[in-house]
């Protein structure tokens, strides 16, 4: 299925490492600040951004939602 939301991406040197989606921006905004005070400090080569994107989603096993691929 393919629908529009909020997506917190991880760039690494200026290509697309990781995604996640969230179901708000303030959700995506929350964990975009406890992942940059916390985990990750070179900020050099590594950027975290709250975007909105059009994205394929598909069912896991344990029935949740997942981010198959970014379609844009």
């Amino acid at each position: 299925m393919v629908t529009e939301t909020i997506t917190l991406i991880l760039y690494l040197s200026g290509h697309i490492a990781e995604h996640t989606a969230f179901e708000k921006l303030s959700k995506c905004l929350k964990a975009k600040r406890t992942i940059e005070r916390n985990l990750y400090k070179d900020t050099g080569t590594v950027r975290y951004s709250c975007e909105s994107k059009t994205v394929e989603i598909s069912k896991g096993p344990d029935g949740s939602n997942y981010i198959v691929r970014i379609v844009e």
